[in-house]
């Protein structure tokens, strides 16, 4: 797994301060959806592009790609344009602003034509949603470094506008999960970008951008270590199991389905539900493994369920004090909350003697500790003062705290529900899918551009992420072992850099295999030794409170300078991605 499953130490103070001002934002009025020309919505299997994205990699080849290749004198005939994609790591908005800076600077090398794909995991969908609001983003990315720039102070009063009434709303629907209030945060603070436009609503659009796919995993798959189930994939035309080749109309996403038949029309997510679910790494169990306190340490096999229950509550209830208290500017109300914030945490260090105890009392030990826990938020909120504050908080318990209990995240209709297919693996039975962040399992989307579907030739993947360097590409090359798709070479000796990386590394692909650049955020040009790398990832590390305005413009150079020294490198790289694929096609073509 990736590295950040061990930051939760960090984790609950990236989170609690981070929360302040998220509700008052105004957003923005949602585009009618643009499904795929199809009576049946549900697809598959196959492994073939939709008509939809392919006549979009069409019309982007002949009228974006071909033209910016000739203005780089790389020499390509019409029907070899190579196929390029952009990944973006995880990281947090380190990974955010990184993709951003970076592609800033491609624009400006006139790189940025050259691709046909962009992809994200985790935080660099943050910058995907805001770039992708704008249908023209890629010709000028100077509106969007403009709405980055620091949190905002938020008032009581927000909460009855904007934002909380978009969380009210959701909350309404059954399959209302933890997702949404992450996805609020995520769009509104860190990406000042809160709207409600429609992913499928992108599918109407024409080439100017380069093809957006958003990666998430199916969480219950992944538990289960069901490998060809576990990547789930989000585009504009379509969503679904790439490796199954099973996938809906992105439109009907979220509609009830069985066997293959709609059942009932349902509302797309949006793209702040969507922010929520392919940045959610708190979603797994994992992500908290490191606070059980030392009367909880024990090995996971011996730990009752109840343990984990009971973690799970007081981590958001954590979240939740600090929450209110980020809105509080009254110095009686705010001892109020820091009194409380004490006694949940000591509430949590009250040794229960667990080894002593039958299985049956330590459940019933643990829930009377649950209910107590709950029940300190809930007595304090009927304590308030202030009846605007009273209500505000009432409301927001009312809204959450049942998530608490059932740690409901990405909870969206499973389209593959009771269909009669050798192909739909037991993890996916259930009416829900589970879709949490696929940084969780590789902190890079490479998935969706291995093997024949995109029939990709160079991946360029600048690595924002926090875990071990190469982690990802390891990680990526063992899994495309396991569904038995093309991967080059990694080089061991290159691993060995991973604590002082070059700036720009190339792992040449052969036959079917693509070519991929990796590319080190903080590396040897820009730190003077292994000590100041990892200075670096402490002072941009991913769990912290919205970055500055100077520190989101220091970050996005860096990125920036990394992508313009390694210029000529890239397009040396894009011509013989081109050259590969030319030989292919005249291989191809004496064949025939």
């Amino acid at each position: 797994m990736v590295s950040c499953r061990g930051r939760a130490a960090v984790l609950a103070c990236f989170v609690c301060v981070s929360l302040r001002g998220l509700l008052a934002q105004p957003v923005n009025a949602s585009a009618e959806p643009s499904p795929e020309t199809s009576a049946k919505h549900v697809h598959g299997p196959s492994h073939a592009l939709s008509p939809g994205e392919a006549e979009f990699i069409r019309q982007r080849k002949e009228v974006v790609v071909l033209a910016s290749l000739g203005r780089l004198n790389i020499s390509s005939p019409a029907d070899s344009v190579p196929h390029i994609a952009l990944l973006g790591s995880g990281g947090g908005q380190r990974a955010a602003v990184a993709l951003l800076g970076s592609l800033q600077q491609m624009g400006q090398d006139d790189l940025l034509d050259t691709l046909l794909y962009m992809g994200g995991v985790s935080g660099s969908t943050w910058a995907m949603a805001l770039l992708y609001s704008d249908p023209q983003w890629s010709v000028n990315m100077e509106p969007v470094f403009s709405r980055l720039g620091g949190h905002r102070e938020t008032t009581w009063l927000s909460l009855f506008t904007g934002p909380y009434q978009w969380l009210k709303t959701k909350s309404e629907d059954e399959d209302f999960s933890l997702s949404e209030i992450w996805g609020l945060l995520t769009s509104y603070l860190f990406m000042n970008n809160m709207d409600q436009r429609l992913l499928s609503a992108e599918a109407s659009r024409g080439s100017t951008n380069p093809y957006p796919v958003y990666s998430a995993i199916e969480k219950q798959c992944f538990n289960t270590n069901t490998t060809e189930a576990v990547w789930f994939e989000f585009t504009p035309h379509e969503a679904g199991f790439p490796e199954l080749g099973l996938f809906v109309s992105t439109a009907y996403l979220g509609s009830a389905f069985e066997g293959g038949e709609l059942k009932e029309r349902k509302p797309e997510m949006d793209m702040v539900q969507l922010q929520g679910i392919v940045g959610s790494a708190l979603a797994h169990e994992d992500i908290i493994a490191e606070m059980v306190p030392s009367w909880m340490n024990m090995s996971t096999a011996g730990r009752p369920t109840a343990v984990e229950d009971h973690l799970r509550i007081y981590f958001t209830l954590n979240i939740l004090v600090e929450l209110l208290k980020s809105g509080i500017k009254d110095v009686t109300d705010l001892a109020k909350v820091e009194e409380l914030q004490k006694r949940v945490s000591d509430m949590l260090l009250e040794e229960v003697p667990l080894h002593n105890l039958t299985t049956e009392e330590q459940v019933e030990e643990l829930q009377r500790k649950n209910l107590a826990l709950v029940a300190s938020v809930q007595t304090w909120a009927t304590e308030m003062n202030i009846g605007l504050q009273k209500n505000a908080v009432t409301e927001l318990m009312e809204v959450v705290l049942p998530l608490l209990i059932k740690w409901q995240w990405g909870t969206t209709e499973n389209f593959l529900y009771a269909v009669k297919d050798s192909e739909v693996p037991d993890c996916l039975k259930s009416r829900v899918l589970n879709l949490i962040d696929g940084g969780i399992a590789i902190n890079m989307p490479y998935e969706p551009f291995l093997g024949k579907k995109r029939d990709v030739d160079l991946l360029i993947a600048p690595e924002f992420s926090a875990g071990e360097m190469f982690e990802t590409l390891t990680l990526a090359r063992d899994y495309a072992a396991a569904v038995g798709k093309p991967f080059p070479v990694i080089d061991e000796q290159v691993l060995l850099d991973k604590d002082w990386p070059k700036d720009f590394y190339v792992f040449p692909g052969e036959n079917d295999q693509p070519t991929i650049i990796f590319m080190p955020l903080f590396n040897r040009i820009n730190c003077k030794d292994e000590a100041e790398v990892k200075a670096r990832m402490v002072e941009y590390t991913t769990f912290q409170k919205p970055f500055s305005p100077e520190k989101i413009a220091a970050l996005q150079e860096i990125a920036s300078v990394n992508m313009r020294n390694n210029k000529d490198a890239i397009v040396r790289e894009i011509q013989n991605a081109a050259t590969r694929r030319q030989g292919r096609r005249n291989v191809t073509d004496s064949a025939l």
